[in-house]
């Protein structure tokens, strides 16, 4: 045995130690793919009891990291020069590199230093993409043996960082993709419908949908039923409705007619509409959606609607926000008007595979129909 099988032996259980903290250690029983331990990640959270109280309990979440450690002795360097440099610098196999860097799950490369009796540690896709960007796989194509990494010094692995790491998720990619990209799950987005949610995890589900495609949100006040917000949406919102797929085949190999896309961008004034039957406005909500109109049409503004509601409301018709779409329009508006109803909202949900993982434990389905 030499030094750094010594070294070895003694700061991987203290790092185990370290993970068992905020979740369940796994490792492979022969070391083939370059990785040493991994964590499967649990959430602390509470649950009430029998005398009315609450207790702690750990959750199991879908998500696993994976580690690779390294040493450094005292002698290659001091606490000195630890504290004094931005990096430690340590070599890989381009063969790992490539591997670590491509996995589903997240992989982080880990070194401890022994003159500090310290862990720091990187995320390998954050390593990558740092040091060679885009020119990664080309500049490894040609590559074998080793190669330098750089792990930041202010990256410390203590406590703290590991029970952070429930916020990476793993996610199945070899299930059948839509328009090329992995969902997560095998639910038809142009052809599955949400049963209705509860008004509380409806507004949750469209909120964090607007958080994704970066709604800046500057102002939002409450107005009866209706949730009234003005922004701008950063990134482009884009759906389609299952209300207007065609759901089978009328021949065999033919291509069913899609719904038409639709989008928004930009400066928006946004109505969420947690009614189920929405049926007659009251006076105060009348007053808020012409001045939220008006409003509209000085800055040249889009509207967006979101409903709970169905029935008569499918997104992009819809009994009376239909009518007052075109009230609006008859009084010389002529920015865009878009309706999202729990059709619309189905194919968000089922397009954005982080919020459908999300949610996915509390979502119930009228239409469920799955891809080949």
């Amino acid at each position: 045995m030499g030094e750094h099988d010594e070294l070895e032996n003694r700061y991987m259980p203290r790092f185990e130690t370290l993970l068992s903290e905020s979740g369940v250690v796994v490792e492979y029983r022969r070391d083939r793919a370059g990785i040493d331990t991994g964590l499967h990640l649990f959430a602390r959270e509470e649950k009430p009891t029998r005398q009315g109280g609450e207790r702690p309990y750990w959750r199991a979440l879908a998500g696993r990291v994976w580690f690779q450690l390294k040493g450094v002795h005292a002698a290659t360097m001091s606490a000195d020069e630890f504290h004094a440099a931005e990096r430690v610098t340590v070599k890989v196999g381009v063969k790992h590199l490539r591997f670590w860097f491509a996995a589903p799950e997240p992989v982080y490369l880990i070194v401890y230093v022994e003159s500090v009796d310290a862990f720091v540690g990187v995320d390998v896709r954050e390593l990558v993409e740092r040091e060679w960007g885009p020119t990664f796989y080309a500049s490894m194509r040609d590559r074998s043996g080793e190669v330098t990494a750089h792990v930041p010094t202010a990256s410390v692995m203590n406590s703290e960082r590991i029970a952070s790491l429930v916020n990476h998720r793993s996610m199945r990619i070899d299930g059948p993709a839509f328009r090329g990209r992995p969902l997560g799950h095998r639910m038809d987005p142009l052809r599955s419908v949400l049963a209705y949610p509860s008004e509380e995890r409806w507004i949750e589900m469209v909120t964090r949908l607007l958080q994704v495609h970066d709604f800046r949100e500057a102002s939002r006040h409450q107005v009866g039923e209706l949730t009234v917000l003005h922004g701008v949406i950063a990134q482009t919102l884009l759906w389609q409705s299952p209300a207007f797929a065609e759901y089978g085949y009328r021949y065999l190999g033919e291509v069913r007619d899609e719904p038409a896309p639709e989008q928004v961008f930009g400066d928006v004034r946004v109505i969420l509409d947690g009614a189920r039957d929405r049926t007659t406005f009251s006076a105060e909500e009348v007053a808020a959606v012409s001045e939220l109109i008006d409003a509209a049409a000085t800055n040249e503004e889009s509207v967006v609607l979101f409903f709970r509601g169905r029935g008569r409301d499918l997104s992009g018709t819809g009994g009376l926000w239909r009518s007052t779409a075109r009230g609006s329009m008859a009084n010389g508006w002529s920015r865009m008007w878009h309706q999202l109803g729990l059709e619309a909202l189905s194919f968000l949900v089922l397009t954005a595979t982080l919020v459908y993982l999300e949610f996915a434990p509390d979502l119930d389905w009228d239409n469920a129909n799955y891809m080949d």
